[in-house]
């Protein structure tokens, strides 16, 4: 029998803390043993998160640098922020990100973000000069290309300064991943993190990676397929965690993210580097360490069973994040879960039930309230990629099975 949850647990969590955007840190502890339980084969694996954001964004999305640093908590991890995109040119936001990251003790970093038509190279230089320790570039947001002059004046300073830059890298940019390698070659001190493990020309810029050694891929995206052909096709040395909380949370990311690691083999090294030192290495200035080629291998294919709990899965989430019924595809997934106690992926169904359970009643307990992100819908994601991933550890009485 697998640890459960009960309506009493969690209304009594919910009222200690009552804000209703911080109550998303429930959910968080909710999920938390599915985390927690694979740090067996991982032993003091110290996390940097390398993608959050905090502030108000035009799409409802909103965190405080307080509820960042409550979701970190859960985890024990530190952070790389930015602003939420804002108008106007982002100087007002990036001094709010150098003052959360002072107040901080070191949990967070702050990367300033530009806009290039309104910031532009002076409030990056401003910036780096007061303390920001790399660039956040978002082209679809600010609505540019990276082959544009003015990126590649700001990737210059970069160079010069041997600082990181993240640029969000999913669908509706023109030719972002033919840029991203041309500005690789042309900047090489210059660390390029493509978000989003690069989704929208993963299919081939893999193939480009080891030639690159200055572009990094972060973790940053939702749909463990995704990310099992990230961390299959890329070498693990150019792979980089993050979470893109509020979007993401730390806790789920970093369940899938490790979950993927242990079913593809990474060893204890390359784990360490993915999660977070390979990032203190960029920070410092340093070269990124070579931690070979990329897996030749990939995870075992779940049986049948699962394979069918997970497609239930990924449509539930994706209902979820449009703000779609989802609720067609998470009772079947329930009934789904029943499999005969003989059977040898009744472990993992049940694993999988009692976070289903859990995301149903953090729903049925949680204030009502105005947020545009669907509440919950990483305990989903994490079920998702148990049935995708069913080897590594599940927790079972507070342990490992």
């Amino acid at each position: 029998m697998l640890a459960g949850s009960d309506d009493a647990r969690i209304r009594g969590t919910l009222a200690r803390r009552p804000s209703p955007v911080s109550d998303a840190v429930v959910a968080d502890e909710l999920v938390e043993p599915w985390f927690s339980c694979l740090l067996s084969r991982v032993p003091g694996l110290h996390i940097f998160d390398c993608h959050t954001h905090f502030g108000s964004d035009p799409d409802g999305s909103r965190l405080t640098a307080g509820e960042l640093r409550r979701a970190l908590d859960v985890i024990d991890a530190r952070a790389v922020v930015f602003p939420l995109a804002t108008t106007g040119g982002y100087r007002a936001a990036n001094d709010l990100a150098l003052a959360a990251a002072e107040a901080a003790d070191g949990q967070l970093v702050a990367f300033c973000r530009v806009d290039p038509h309104t910031d532009g190279i002076a409030e990056v230089e401003r910036s780096l000069t007061h303390g920001a320790a790399g660039i956040k570039l978002h082209p679809r947001a600010e609505r540019f290309l990276l082959g544009d002059p003015a990126v590649r004046r700001i990737f210059a300073l970069a160079n010069e300064r041997r600082v990181p830059v993240i640029v969000h890298a999913g669908r509706g940019i023109p030719s972002l991943g033919r840029d991203a390698l041309d500005l690789a070659e042309r900047f090489p001190a210059a660390p390029l993190i493509l978000a989003h493990a690069a989704v929208a020309d993963l299919a081939w810029i893999w193939s480009q990676a080891a030639a690159n050694p200055n572009l990094f891929f972060d973790t940053a995206w939702w749909n463990t397929a995704d990310l099992l052909a990230l961390f299959v096709l890329v070498p693990p040395g150019q792979i980089l965690f993050a979470s893109d909380t509020p979007y993401g949370r730390p806790v789920a990311a970093a369940a899938i993210a490790l979950r993927v690691a242990l079913a593809v083999g990474l060893t204890g090294a390359q784990t360490a580097a993915v999660f977070g030192g390979q990032l203190m290495r960029l920070l410092a200035h340093e070269a990124a360490h070579d931690l070979g080629p990329a897996q030749v291998g990939t995870a075992s294919t779940p049986g049948p069973l699962l394979e069918r709990l997970h497609t239930l899965l990924v449509a539930a989430a994706a209902c979820s994040m449009r703000a779609q019924p989802a609720e067609e595809f998470l009772d079947l997934a329930r009934l789904a879960c029943h499999l005969p106690g003989e059977h040898p992926d009744a472990v993992v169904s049940a694993s999988i039930l009692d976070l289903l359970n859990r995301h149903e009643r953090y729903l049925a307990t949680r204030p009502a309230q105005d947020d545009p992100r669907p509440a919950g819908v990483h305990l989903i994601l994490v079920a998702a990629a148990i049935a995708r991933l069913p080897d590594p550890p599940l927790p079972n009485w507070g342990t490992c099975a």
